[in-house]
């Protein structure tokens, strides 16, 4: 992983391959699940619950600690088939240190996390559909049409390739990776079902333009002073991932070989910019 953090990217603040590892050393219950797609306001949320005092486990934790391919794993378990379905013991492993998850694929184990964590609460946020299909096709769905991704994969399994599979793998469950209609009744679908299989008690929808008022309700906290976190816009999220992408394109330039490395690096360089 890279060492410099892009600053307004990603998230507001990442946490170090060292930080993580003293923090999953610490036994925390988990208490909060945000079972929104990602896009709905999910990277301000983040602010705002680690302001509250929440630890969340959010998707670059995941990637630094090595946890994206036993997500994979699950996903497959889960949905095709191959391999031991999750429950509480595969989930108590990857969540150890932390008490609030988001962000894809969690939601796509909302049933799992419900039955393991029955003191948690939910929150699902939320944005009205088009707004948030524009995003997806503006941010995530764009980095991941870059052309030189396949090859990248392929010259840097370890980094590109796990973030390549993942992504794949997770969009054509949801959503046969479609970015117009057929994702957004998939989007749909997805709220009516977290709503149905919740119990209203345990349940807060939210949007994160409503602010601190509702969100510090439900969680019993007190609302804190200054305005609601507002982060990770379009510009910052491309921005970021393109900085994750210039390492995967380091690492595969570096894979091919150093006796091409002092004429591949500014060609290889040159041709992924202009492919990606």
């Amino acid at each position: 992983m890279p060492r410099e953090k892009p600053e307004d990217s990603l998230c507001v603040q990442w946490r170090t391959q060292e930080e993580l590892k003293e923090l999953v050393k610490q036994d925390r219950p988990m208490k909060v699940l945000i079972m929104g797609m990602p896009r709905s306001g999910t990277m301000s949320l983040v602010a705002a619950l680690k302001q509250l005092g929440y630890t969340p486990y959010d998707f670059i934790d995941r990637f630094i600690l090595g946890h994206m391919p036993l997500w994979t794993q699950a996903l497959r378990a889960k949905f095709l088939g191959q391999g031991k379905p999750w429950g509480k013991a595969e989930l108590d492993r990857v969540i150890q240190g932390f008490d609030c998850v988001l962000d894809v694929p969690c939601p796509f184990f909302t049933d799992e996390f419900l039955a393991a964590y029955p003191d948690s609460v939910v929150i699902l946020n939320k944005r009205d559909p088009d707004p948030w299909l524009a995003s997806m096709n503006s941010t995530l769905f764009h980095v991941f049409s870059w052309p030189s991704w396949p090859l990248l994969a392929k010259l840097d399994p370890g980094f590109a390739g796990v973030w390549y599979t993942h992504y794949l793998l997770t969009w054509d469950i949801f959503c046969s990776n479609d970015h117009g209609e057929k994702c957004k009744q998939k989007y749909l679908e997805h709220y009516d079902y977290v709503r149905r299989v919740t119990p209203k008690e345990r349940l807060l929808e939210y949007e994160v333009k409503e602010g601190w008022e509702p969100l510090c309700r439900f969680l019993g906290k007190e609302v804190p002073g200054g305005d609601f976190p507002d982060v990770n816009d379009q510009g910052n999220f491309v921005k970021g991932h393109g900085t994750l992408w210039a390492y995967a394109v380091f690492n595969a330039v570096k894979n091919v070989g150093v006796g091409v490395a002092s004429v591949g690096v500014g060609v290889a360089a040159w041709w992924f910019y202009r492919t990606k």
